[in-house]
């Protein structure tokens, strides 16, 4: 097996509030291949983004990585120092935002932001640079673009601010790209448009990409493999075919049952997953999924499962993995 593109092992990051210690991701390893696509899912609070955040070195105070690796290319980020993340950041890792307005600057235009990017990072010449930003644009599907760069982000539709941002993210050809949550409020043909795009890049680049979302819906079409998030844990992990064909982690298994099927008639009302998230600063003692599993025993609420490969590139954190029906 050729040496993965990012690796992140043990990783453990924690937020250090008044009210207490919220562990944000706990122990989490997960990999991405070149050209490769992977889904993390999970509900508002499983760490998804924190995730992201630990990789690109963004957490900020009362936050703090604690521990684990993040190796990029074999090199591990978290003995970088800020100058050299600053150089990677943008370059070589690079990520989209879900909330396209803040993540702009209201005071730039569009071709500036774009600018910004690409002479941080390059040393191509003024006049290479706005050809550069205009082909960027081109790529990206804006149209006009040569007449889009004066614009203002607050001229640009959802869509259009999403694909900027884009645009920004792959202006220096990055291996990874992290996208977070990148359709949020979009309507579903955008939202089609904003996926074909990032697949043809992906393509034409050999990017590693990594989406973070909540839906497990949006992952069928886009991703090669699925890693599932509960509660700062990773529950479970599997190629996507795999993992829509036979679920296996209760919690896994809940997400899909609760997707509309337009070929399912008659069905009245969607099944959901009973209870809510625990609070990341008081979890169960076990199982983090424990309070809300129908398969939970007395041993679920005092062990926590580890995360264990069953067959090849799948993996699950359960101890009822063998007592759970169909």
């Amino acid at each position: 097996m050729n040496m993965p593109l990012l690796e992140i092992e043990h990783l453990v990051t924690r937020f250090y509030t008044e009210d207490g210690v919220v562990k944000a991701v706990d122990g989490n390893s997960l990999h991405l291949a070149k050209g490769e696509t992977l889904g993390i899912v999970g509900e508002s609070g499983s760490g998804k983004t924190v995730t992201a955040l630990s990789v690109m070195r963004l957490i900020e105070n009362p936050g703090r990585i604690e521990s684990g690796r993040i190796l990029f290319r074999g090199e591990d980020l978290l003995t970088n120092s800020e100058k050299k993340m600053r150089q990677i950041r943008g370059k070589d890792i690079a990520m989209v935002f879900q909330d396209s307005l803040s993540s702009l600057n209201p005071t730039l235009t569009i071709g500036e932001q774009v600018d910004r990017v690409i002479r941080f990072h390059t040393k191509l010449t003024r006049r290479r640079r706005k050809s550069r930003v205009v082909e960027l644009l081109t790529q990206v599907g804006i149209p006009e673009p040569e007449k889009r760069t004066g614009n203002y982000p607050h001229e640009f539709s959802g869509g259009m601010r999403q694909r900027a941002l884009i645009a920004m993210a792959i202006s220096c050809n990055p291996a990874v790209l992290i996208l977070d949550e990148p359709t949020t409020a979009l309507d579903v043909t955008i939202e089609a448009q904003i996926f074909e795009l990032v697949d043809q890049l992906k393509e034409r680049f050999g990017m590693g990409t990594v989406l973070i979302t909540h839906d497990l819906a949006v992952v069928a079409n886009s991703c090669n493999r699925v890693t599932i998030m509960y509660a700062g844990r990773i529950v479970e992990e599997a190629g996507v075919y795999a993992l829509y064909e036979n679920p296996l982690h209760p919690y896994t298994r809940g997400l899909l049952h609760s997707i509309p099927h337009l070929n399912e008639e008659g069905q009245e009302r969607l099944p959901s997953i009973p209870g809510e998230v625990p609070d990341l600063i008081s979890l169960p003692e076990g199982c983090n999924f424990s309070p809300r599993c129908r398969y939970a025993d007395e041993r679920c609420w005092q062990v926590a499962p580890s995360l264990e490969e069953i067959e090849s590139g799948r993996k699950i954190a359960c101890l009822k993995i063998d007592e759970i029906d169909e």
